[in-house]
């Protein structure tokens, strides 16, 4: 686990309230209900939880870039001192790329499947950079090379589709990192790639970071890569923060009996025998109604309280825990 900064700088992004939500045929059901999250320069921020807790629709929103259906409710997302919420598309479109950058999820719809890979990061080097022909390309063979791939000079001319998963997202972390943006958000970086070429990418963001002071928002349900990069760590469910710390905090002292499951669904080399432990039932629908604790239902802790009425925001220096328990 990475050593945890003694004195937090000032967040170059802050995410105060965010609230989003989606069409439900007639009616708007939110589906992130008030998220606060903040990133420094130079600093790693993981966002953990199961699919459909909100992480990616979270990043989403940081980009402007939200599906059709979706909308922001409320809420603000300061960046570099400006809130990109209500920002105009021409003014937003500077941001994108430039200052933030994104790794998304499936990096076949992500690349352009008609453009070799090599021209993807050309066009966006002499888009955001000013930078000659000559220096573009063999800035795109470093960053090839940064990201593992072996006889960058061909793979250049490749099509999306001529390569294998593990390397398009590897193409794809090259792409987000060509104009040393000032944030890079890691939407599952490593979803395709086996173990090996996990720990490159993994040691490569980090190698970013603390070279180009780039900080990082990254999204992941593998609590291990979380451990490994992390400064600070926000873990959500049914579209909230329910906690959030230092990773060695979270790590070693959960207050929410969330974390608690997850860290108990990490799995063993110890030898130990018998089922992989899961978290019994499956998180709320966006479209059901929220009364108490969203995970009373999944919590072999939960009592009365926490099925009648939402818990409070347990505080103390450094950690946030919203359970009725925590305290």
């Amino acid at each position: 686990m990475r050593q945890p900064q003694s004195v937090p700088p000032k967040p170059l992004l802050h995410i105060d309230g965010l609230r989003i939500a989606f069409k439900a045929g007639r009616q708007w059901r939110e589906v992130v209900r008030g998220v606060d999250l903040s990133v420094a320069p130079g600093e790693v921020v993981g966002l953990v939880g199961e699919s459909g807790s909100g992480k990616s629709l979270t990043a989403l929103s940081i980009l402007q870039v939200l599906p059709p259906e979706a909308r922001i409710a409320g809420g603000r997302i300061v960046f570099d001192g400006t809130n990109l919420v209500g920002l105009s598309r021409k003014a937003m479109n500077k941001r994108r790329g430039r200052d933030i950058a994104m790794i998304f999820q499936d990096p076949l719809t992500a690349l352009n499947p008609v453009i070799p890979v090599g021209r993807q990061i050309y066009d966006s080097l002499r888009t955001h950079q000013t930078i000659g022909h000559k220096a573009a390309l063999e800035r795109i063979q470093e960053l090839l090379e940064m990201v593992g791939i072996r006889h960058p000079r061909e793979r250049m001319r490749a099509y999306p589709h001529e390569l294998s998963g593990g390397m398009r997202q590897r193409v794809m972390t090259a792409l987000a990192i060509s104009s040393n943006p000032k944030l890079l958000i890691a939407d599952e970086p490593t979803t395709a790639l086996d173990v090996t070429v996990q720990a490159r990418v993994i040691g490569m963001l980090d190698r970013v970071r603390r070279d180009l002071g780039i900080a990082v928002l990254f999204i992941s349900h593998n609590l291990e890569l979380i451990a490994e990069i992390c400064d600070r760590v926000s873990v959500m469910y049914a579209g909230k923060v329910v906690e959030s710390s230092a990773v060695e905090t979270v790590f070693e002292t959960p207050r929410h009996p969330y974390t608690r499951q997850l860290l108990r669904c990490i799995p063993r080399l110890d030898g130990a025998s018998g089922p992989m432990p899961t978290i019994p039932g499956l998180p709320p629908r966006f479209d059901s109604e929220l009364v108490g604790c969203p995970f009373a239902p999944r919590c072999d802790e939960a009592s009365d309280r926490c099925r009648a009425a939402e818990p409070p925001a347990w505080r103390e220096p450094g950690h946030l825990a919203v359970c009725w328990e925590a305290a």
